[in-house]
């Protein structure tokens, strides 16, 4: 994994670029606000931070930690690109900036209706499916990420209110995804 010049350099940028892009994956603030302390909760935190760190693990076992982790760069590339401020008359620099803060604001808004308990789980088993995905071949990794994607868009516009019933909030969610789809891809 780490033989030759070459191969340190990619881990470096990859590590750099992670931490680039580890506000806009994981918003600590705003699940360290959304934390009870309270005992069951943090057996939960504690559980889903085993699976967590299970996920790594395998992911080091298969040999697939590098492309997982490019995964998760790009993920936050495509929510920053989501982001991108159109129209404005700006240098390169600050419209970086602008949809930096925008993927973060994005990311921070989404997460504060949920726990991070919710989160944490989520994201283990995300990444168990990214490793299993990446360990199996080219041809599932890209149906998983597809449907990944589609779950999280689903998410993403998923209805706050209590009072609909489940299969409402699909549809409402479904068709607000599809909704955006077209605004963002229509020229």
């Amino acid at each position: 994994m780490w033989e030759g010049d070459g191969m340190v350099g990619l881990w470096v940028v990859r590590g750099i670029l992670l931490l680039l892009f580890l506000p806009i994956l994981v918003p600590f603030r705003v699940l360290f606000r959304a934390f009870r302390y309270t005992g069951i909760s943090i057996a939960l935190l504690l559980l889903s931070l085993a699976m967590l760190c299970l996920a790594i693990v395998l992911a080091i076992i298969t040999g697939v930690l590098g492309p997982l982790l490019d995964v998760l760069i790009v993920s936050a590339l495509i929510l920053m690109v989501w982001k991108w401020p159109r129209g404005l008359r700006a240098q390169f620099p600050e419209k970086v900036r602008l949809a930096y803060r925008g993927a973060f604001n994005a990311a921070c808004d989404r997460f504060r209706c949920s726990t991070g308990i919710d989160y944490c789980f989520c994201v283990s088993i995300v990444l168990f499916a990214l490793v299993l995905s990446l360990s199996s071949g080219f041809l599932h990794f890209a149906i998983t990420v597809l449907v990944v994607l589609a779950v999280i868009g689903i998410i993403w516009k998923w209805p706050t209110s209590s009072h609909l019933p489940l299969q409402r909030k699909l549809v409402l969610a479904l068709r607000e995804l599809w909704k955006e789809m077209r605004e963002r891809f229509r020229y």
